[in-house]
């Protein structure tokens, strides 16, 4: 079996292991984790990131028991009391994305006094001071239900700062939440019936109003309530409509491809590449042949396929030889 690769199939990969072998009665030691995604998934992971991998799926809230739990293994509980979550691609990429906690702080550094372990500075960076003000105060207005005001920031061409506009935006907030490395706030504003999202590290002046919020079920994408994980697939990810994509890529990508798409990629080998079935939104298919355009090539719909090549030939225009 082709060997998988990367971060995030690796997490993704110890929930299905989990999921698809792990019971109460039979928990899965470290050891046979590592040996069911080599069995399934051609993956070889060693135990120290196994280890590591089942530390952030608990801090991200998935309902793991563990050996200090039950003294024997690794299941996902499924009774009442455990915390309910969706085993969401997009949530997980969005946890692996974020600053690292304290708890895994911790656990890095006593993994260090027995093997060095490098941290890229990307893993270590840190949210900025002000932004933790800020989620503070618009935690606190959505436990008070009542509306915020601020002023938003644009980022110019010199990267300079500079307010969007003179006065401040008046707003009713529901929920935050974090997706590629920044945290957003989703709100309504008065006289618009839609929800929007403003990056909370873009926010000047945060001032709680003494004004109740506008109901997030009076909006009309909210008439059943305000379903977050939904939205964030949507606006940020883009996974709410999906077509079907055939993509011929070189043998190297797989793990790219597992990823980027999870449960919704089917690989056949063909010789040293993949032929993958992708059921996706042209929006994340189309971002993954543009990383990797010199080892993909798009077979299928023909339509995206003329599309792609319009826009390489719109490119090489801007581009001439000389």
């Amino acid at each position: 079996m082709t060997e998988t690769k990367g971060k995030k199939a690796l997490s993704l990969c110890i929930l299905r292991v989990l999921e698809q072998h792990a019971e109460k009665r039979d928990p899965l030691s470290t050891r046979r984790i590592i040996e069911y995604l080599k069995e399934d998934f051609g993956m070889i992971a060693e135990r120290k990131a196994v280890g590591r991998n089942l530390i952030l799926l608990q801090e991200m809230g998935f309902p793991l028991s563990s050996y200090q739990d039950n003294g024997k293994g690794y299941y996902l509980r499924t009774d009442a009391e455990s915390v309910v979550h969706e085993h969401d691609p997009a949530a997980l990429d969005a946890f692996l994305r974020a600053p690292r906690s304290e708890r895994s702080e911790r656990e890095i550094a006593r993994l260090q006094d027995a093997v060095p372990i490098y941290v890229s500075d990307a893993e270590r960076r840190t949210q900025p001071e002000k932004v933790l003000e800020t989620l503070d105060l618009l935690k606190e207005a959505i436990e008070r239900k009542c509306t915020v005001s601020f002023m938003y920031t644009v980022v110019r061409a010199d990267g300079t700062k500079a307010p969007q506009r003179e006065t401040p935006f008046v707003v009713s907030p529901y929920a935050l939440f974090l997706a590629e490395g920044y945290y957003y706030v989703i709100v309504s504003i008065s006289g618009y019936g839609r929800l929007l999202h403003y990056r909370c590290d873009l926010m000047d002046a945060v001032k709680l109003t003494e004004q109740p919020i506008r109901e997030a079920e009076t909006l009309v994408e909210c008439t059943d309530g305000l379903d977050v994980a939904a939205y964030v697939n949507r606006t940020i990810y883009h996974t709410d409509v999906r077509e079907t994509h055939t993509v011929l890529c070189a043998g190297h990508l797989t793990g790219d491809l597992l990823d980027t798409f999870g449960d919704a990629v089917r690989m056949r080998p063909e010789g040293e590449t993949v032929r993958a079935e992708i059921d996706a939104p042209w929006e994340t298919v189309h971002r993954f042949l543009s990383d990797n355009l010199k080892h993909t090539t798009l077979l299928a719909p023909a339509w995206r396929r003329a599309q792609i090549r319009e826009e390489l030939l719109s490119a090489l225009s801007t581009y001439p030889q000389g």
